[in-house]
């Protein structure tokens, strides 16, 4: 078979009916070779590139990045290359490889460009139908004034560019606002890419938001794309903003203004377009008068600023959330569908709901989970709902017959969590420290205990 391509002509003919874009650089640097497909793609025309430097046909901004790979094929350093690029509002997966002979002499470079846009499409559409199917599964229950309200708001800009601050306490829905905003955004075709800044480690929030190259730091074993990157022409929806460390606070505000990113380790910077939906439980005011949060990201970030009323400001919501819940929990654990008891009713429409929307989902996946009978009962509700019996505040110090150790030690956690949340403001990486847990662990136990910041 090899002695089939020695033949010139019957190599050309396989090079021009490629349906991938051929484009092959000499030792020299200079285009020998273009074939159809690559016109097709590139757009350009073979007899007006070929005999050309390859840096004679991009502009000088590229030319190091250009340098650095090709330096990487000739010496050997790297044998191929592959990344996906972003022109014209189509996406082109380019591969790039050393040519070398018998003796491992280098002869050339080959590229290779596939037109990926389709592909990029369906598996966006594949994303956007799943993420349509987990939404219908959350979908916003609400019979109350201040949610319809929100809803006219949410729907109102919607399709606007503008940058979107959603305020509210935690547990309060917001992440089902920001999904609602780009279902109907002109982005909807395109990813929506969540990223939780309190749940990043803090050495690694840059690397996780901008991307790294590999072997910008140790363990970056791979080159990876940021999260700007991965959003591309969609949206980017910062959760709990307000957690990000003043230093990030700088780079991501630069990343904002100036619709470009600058991987770790990397030289060049990477064009985004991508809409910003930011997120914060805390009054993002307070923290830029206390210093730790940038005056100047503030006003950036609260172009159009949204606010989620807390449940207990919703009380008609509450029983129909309920229900909602107790049939989709009914149905994923193959349980009969059971109804609240008046006792239960009463209770959950005069319980504050500190955790809001998410505490009631909690504690009705937990009543449906354990109950027996046909109605839900105040004992199938977690004890801190409906407190522990004799009252007793301290569980975890005094033995309380019918309460397990694993109860007593949770409501000794959550009240450990609410003290040091309360002694350190509601500020996560302070708390997280005098408790000698990173920030990750904090918000995780947070969650489990359907605790906000200012608990």
């Amino acid at each position: 078979m090899i002695s089939e391509f020695k033949n010139p002509d019957k190599f050309a003919a396989i090079v021009s009916s490629m349906a991938e874009g051929v484009i092959y650089l000499d030792e020299n640097d200079v285009i020998r070779v273009c074939n159809p497909a690559a016109e097709r793609i590139r757009r350009i025309r073979a007899e007006k590139i070929v005999g050309q430097s390859i840096y004679a046909i991009h502009p000088k901004k590229v030319h190091t990045q250009i340098s650095e790979l090709l330096h990487g094929l000739k010496t050997d350093s790297i044998s191929s290359s592959n990344r996906t690029v972003h022109v014209n509002r189509r996406f082109f997966d380019n591969t790039y490889s050393s040519i070398r002979d018998g003796n491992g002499t280098y002869l050339g470079t080959l590229l290779v460009s596939r037109d990926v846009t389709e592909n990029r499409r369906l598996t966006h559409e594949n994303l956007n139908l799943k993420q349509s199917l987990v939404a219908s599964d959350e979908r916003m229950t609400f019979q109350s004034e201040p949610m319809r309200k929100l809803i006219e708001l949410v729907d109102a800009v919607a399709e606007l560019e503008s940058t979107l601050l959603i305020t509210g306490e935690n547990g309060t829905g917001k992440e089902r606002v920001v999904e609602r905003l780009h279902q109907l955004s002109l982005r909807s075709k395109m990813p929506l890419v969540r990223v939780n800044c309190a749940a990043l480690p803090e050495n690694l929030i840059e690397s996780e938001l901008f991307g790294h190259l590999k072997g910008a730091f140790t363990g970056a074993v791979e080159d990876r794309r940021g999260k700007f990157v991965s959003a591309e022409a969609g949206t980017l929806f910062l959760d709990e903003i307000g957690e990000l460390p003043l230093a990030s606070q700088a780079k991501l505000l630069r990343a904002i203004q100036e619709k470009s990113v600058q991987p770790i380790g990397g030289r060049n910077e990477i064009r985004v377009d991508v809409r910003i939906i930011a997120a914060t439980n805390r009054d993002l005011t307070a923290e830029v008068a206390a210093g730790r949060f940038r005056e100047d990201l503030f006003y950036r970030l609260n172009v159009i600023q949204i606010e989620v009323p807390p449940l207990r400001e919703r009380a008609d919501d509450i029983i129909p959330l309920a229900l909602e819940f107790i049939t989709r929990y009914a149905e994923e654990m193959k349980r009969p569908v059971r109804v609240l008891s008046p006792q239960v009713r009463a209770l959950l429409l005069a319980h504050p709901f500190p955790g809001n929307v998410r505490q009631l989902k909690h504690a009705i996946e937990r009543a449906v989970a354990l109950g027996k009978g046909n109605e839900i009962q105040l004992c199938d509700l977690p004890p801190e709902m409906t407190q522990l019996p004799g009252g007793s505040e301290s569980p975890a110090a005094d033995y309380q017959p019918g309460v397990s150790l694993k109860q007593a030690l949770g409501c000794f956690e959550r009240q450990m969590l609410v003290q040091a949340l309360d002694h350190h403001q509601g500020r996560k990486s302070e708390t997280a420290k005098s408790l000698g847990i990173s920030r990750k662990s904090l918000w995780e136990r947070m969650q489990r205990h359907a605790l906000t910041a200012t608990d």
